[in-house]
């Protein structure tokens, strides 16, 4: 049975795909401020939902520009992800007619599908776009050999840029990356972490970034985090500012992890929060 990779909500004239580049059981270790029983749940189940979790890229298409958002995570975390080839396939997009990528932060899940095992890039017709923020933060910082943020994330981030180099397109955070796409600042997670927005005419689209990995925990309790966040308690105050701000404005919105289906609304609900 194949199982659809792509879903296209059009925002006004551009068109907005997402690509299911794979999926994940996050363990219990990863998280943080998780109510016993959901632990429990976790840790006795290695197929549960709670911490059930996709890896999402997506494609934006207006004129002659194909902008893709994201790259996945190649074979980093395992046979169920790496996937972004066969949803491009799906979406009719040759990695050769990716004219522009843009990556919401550097993080290996969003960004190993960006380069080869020999380094090369990927996408060698397209330009890369990312926050300056974001770029000087992986380029400059200094990392200890930890597993998480540390100089194993950091030494791919900076072999993704480098193969990129000659086609590199630094931008401020807020900023255009193409006529109708701009990013979104959501600090946190990593230091220029962003989201973005699609507008054309009236229709809109806000994409997430990572507020969310594990809708089935986070958006109930929005407390709950991850040990992903380079800054945890401004990554917690950005999760519940971005889910206040999209409820009260009603916004069709989408993210890097979130489930199917990929695109809805985010509605309050008790102290937390629904997709609708």
């Amino acid at each position: 049975s194949h199982m659809s990779r792509i879903s296209s909500p059009a925002v006004g004239s551009i068109k907005v795909t997402s690509l299911l580049d794979g999926e994940l059981v996050l363990p219990a270790e990863v998280l943080i401020n998780l109510k016993d029983e959901d632990a429990e749940t976790i840790k006795a189940n290695a197929e549960n939902t709670l911490s059930y979790t996709n890896v999402n890229t997506y494609l934006i298409q207006k004129g002659d520009r194909n902008l893709l958002v994201d790259a996945g995570a190649r074979e980093l975390f395992g046979p169920t992800c790496g996937f972004i080839q066969e949803a491009l396939n799906e979406a009719g997009v040759s990695t050769d007619q990716i004219t522009d990528v843009f990556l919401t932060h550097l993080h290996p899940d969003h960004i190993a599908g960006a380069l080869n095992t020999d380094g090369t890039a990927v996408f060698y017709n397209a330009q890369l776009h990312l926050v300056d923020t974001e770029h000087d933060y992986w380029m400059n910082g200094s990392f200890d050999a930890v597993d998480v943020n540390g100089s194993d994330w950091a030494g791919l981030a900076q072999a993704v840029v480098s193969a990129y180099l000659d086609r590199l397109n630094l931008v401020a955070q807020g900023k255009e990356i193409m006529s109708g796409v701009n990013t979104v600042a959501i600090p946190g997670h990593t230091p220029g972490h962003s989201g973005f927005r699609v507008d054309d005419g009236n229709d809109s689209l806000m994409h997430l970034g990572d507020i969310i990995h594990l809708q089935n925990l986070q958006l109930v309790d929005p407390n709950v985090s991850t040990v992903f966040d380079v800054d945890g308690e401004t990554a917690l105050a950005s999760r519940k500012r971005v889910l206040d701000m999209v409820s009260a404005d009603n916004n069709l919105c989408t993210s890097g992890h979130w489930l199917s289906p990929k695109f809805g609304h985010v509605e309050r609900h008790g102290s937390g929060f629904v997709i609708v």
